[in-house]
């Protein structure tokens, strides 16, 4: 099985292994983490301690949860960590799923993947491409509409990287609050955008969950590290189905020592990279407009295979967007990477249109 065969961007090692290359040659486009990589200091670090991997880690990563704590201003008790965001995802949605669950799309696919394990029924809120994949305040009543239980919200939005517009946010956070309906909150890539964290919001509103991954801005999808933001009384729920041990003693120290040396966002050089990849992109198809560290892009639905197959054989990935609900073929999402992968994609796209 391949990260692809899960509706996921990622597959470099299996694509070394098809291409018969080393997996360092892979070019990945298709999995959207931090191009400048990972920290400085953090591999000789987690070397340097490593003789405490001889331990069980921390039993629910307490030294973690009082760094993020401080981090948000808020207290330890509205923390939960996780091997990564999906764990969370699922067990918010075996805990607080209803009969009424929205998925507000095009969307990460475990949201959908969660709620079937649960066994609880979905329907997708799909915004168009007409209003530039936002939410607009018509819509959000529309939505509303539904009277929903639980609403899954990526911000920025997956694969579109659209932030919610603010007045609509604010909208929906006080209408989400007034109905009780639960609202899950996913700003797994907010890091990469100008856009601020709702997470103190969880102090005054039981309903309210965010999501934080810290895998993409610390450009670890290896070590698996994520964590939730509630009120202490949602966090003892999920507790259970998260279960003791939640991270690994590398992915632990990995997170305290990020988040006390080096939490920078690197927001305006992210623009750079996207400004340089829409130039790239746009002399081939429709790039929507996005705040976040990668780009939709819309291409011939008859050439896109080709287009793919093409890439690939060049060691390049990127991601087939097809599959997120609400897209249809021909449409690809591809990551903000440093300048020179942008050149070899920008050369490889000439010589296929040659």
């Amino acid at each position: 099985m391949t990260a692809s065969d899960y509706g996921h961007g990622g597959g470099v090692f299996a694509a070394a292994k098809l291409l018969n290359r080393p997996w360092t040659e892979i070019i990945d486009f298709s999995a959207s983490i931090n191009p400048f990589g990972q920290c400085k200091g953090l591999k000789k670090y987690i070397f340097d301690n490593f003789a405490a991997t001889l331990h069980y880690p921390e039993v629910d990563a307490q030294s973690l949860l009082e760094v993020v704590a401080k981090r948000h201003n808020l207290t330890p008790d509205h923390f939960l960590p996780g091997a990564g965001s999906t764990v969370l995802i699922y067990a918010v949605a075996r805990l607080l799923g209803g009969k009424r669950n929205v998925i507000l799309g095009p969307a990460f696919s475990e949201y959908e993947n969660a709620l079937k394990v649960a066994e609880k029924s979905f329907v997708y809120f799909n915004l168009q491409e007409d209003d530039q994949f936002l939410l607009t305040e018509n819509q959000l009543d529309r939505l509303l509409d539904l009277s929903p239980n639980l609403i899954f919200l990526a911000n920025p939005a997956n694969p579109t990287g659209r932030l919610t517009p603010a007045p609509v946010y604010k909208k929906l956070l006080d209408e989400c609050e007034t109905r009780k309906i639960q609202l899950i909150v996913d700003e797994a890539f907010l890091d990469f955008t100008f856009g601020a964290t709702i997470a103190r919001k969880t102090s005054r509103n039981d309903r309210l969950i965010i999501l934080r991954s810290l895998t993409k801005i610390m450009a670890i999808p290896g070590l698996r590290l994520a964590y939730l933001i509630a009120g202490p009384e949602v966090i003892n729920r999920l507790k259970p189905l998260i279960g003791p041990w939640p991270l690994s003693y590398p992915a632990l120290a990995a997170g305290v020592y990020y988040l006390t040396t080096q939490f920078v966002k690197p927001t305006l050089s992210i623009d750079k990279l996207r400004s340089a990849l829409t130039k790239v992109l746009q002399p081939y198809g429709e790039v929507c407009p996005s705040e976040a560290n990668y780009l939709l892009f819309k291409y011939n639905p008859e050439k896109v295979l080709d287009l793919l197959a093409f890439l690939f054989k060049k060691g390049i990935l990127v991601r087939d967007a097809q599959n997120f609900n609400g897209l249809t073929l021909g449409y690809l999402r591809f990551a903000t990477r440093p300048l020179g992968e942008i050149k070899v994609l920008a050369q490889s796209l000439a010589e296929f249109h040659a």
